[in-house]
Formats: C-alpha cells, structure tokens, sequence
C-alpha cells in the first residue's frame, strides 16, 4: 500500500495541494520547524540567564521529540535533502546558529566569529544527543546537564583563552 492510501487519502488530494513529493516535504518540514521554534520561543522566554536558556531549549526540544520525533526524525533522514528541503535546513541551521551564538557571545563577551564558530560545531553534536537519548536509553535530565555543562565549559575556555582569529 501507498503512502498516501495508508494516511486514508488519495494521490489526487496530494497533488491538488502539492505538485510534486518534494514540495510535501518541504510544507511538511516548514510545519514541524516552526513548531519547534515556537516551543523553545516560550520556554527561552521565561529564563535569565544563558546556562537557564540553554536547559530551557533543550527541554522543549525533548519535548517536540517525544511527541513528534518520528516525522522530524524521518524528515532529517529522507534522501531528498538536496533542493528546498535542504536549502531551507540549512537556512533554518544558520539563524538557529546565529541566535546562540550572539548568546554566548553577549553572556561570555565572545568575538562573534569565535562564539559563532563553536556554537556551529556545538550544534552538530545535537545528533549525538538524540542519538544517546533513542539508542542508548539515557535520560533526558542526563542528557541536559552534560550538553550544557559541555556547552558553558567550552565557551568559558573560549573566553579565558581565546583562540587567535585570522
């Protein structure tokens, strides 16, 4: 059976919305980053400090991954990442980037260029956290408090010792 007769619709009903399985994935994926947007927006929302926005994301974070997990993990894995869905992952990465990297930089008094450069290398190890919290059974509470202590020790070092830039 067909993807579309398991979700109790017919191909037509897809493509009188959708011209082609790629723009589905895009709306699809369009939906699920800005409900994860929206759910870090509220719990950063009500914190004070970097570490108490940092456990914060990542607690909202846990949270759409426990209700949605399959479909963002499914659209994070689909081979179809070329085109807009890819183009639109990397858009959606980079403002994700920027926004805690002008965070660190302010709570640290980071250059930009290097608290912008390990939030990116940070942020790659978001796969290793999901990865620890499905395949190895370690628990959310775990997980939040090594990422973030991994998080404020390497911006503190940063900021003890800053590399040279240039």
């Amino acid at each position: 059976m067909d993807t579309p007769a398991r979700a109790g619709v017919s191909k037509a009903l897809c493509y009188r919305y959708f011209d082609n399985a790629d723009e589905l994935l895009v709306a699809l994926a369009e939906r699920e980053m800005v409900e994860v947007a929206n759910r870090v927006r509220n719990a950063m929302a009500a914190t004070a400090t970097f570490e108490a926005s940092v456990r914060a994301s990542l607690a909202a974070w846990f949270d759409v991954l426990a209700e949605r997990g399959d479909v963002i993990v499914a659209l994070l894995s689909t081979s179809r990442l070329a085109g807009d869905l890819g183009q639109r992952r990397r858009q959606l990465r980079s403002v994700v980037g920027d926004f805690y990297a002008q965070q660190a930089a302010d709570a640290f008094g980071l250059d930009p260029r290097v608290a912008g450069t390990a939030t990116v290398i940070l942020l790659a190890g978001m796969e290793g956290l999901i990865d620890c919290w499905v395949e190895r059974a370690i628990t959310r509470r775990e997980l939040v408090d090594t990422y973030t202590t991994i998080c404020l020790a390497a911006y503190q070092a940063l900021a003890d010792e800053p590399p040279v830039i240039g």
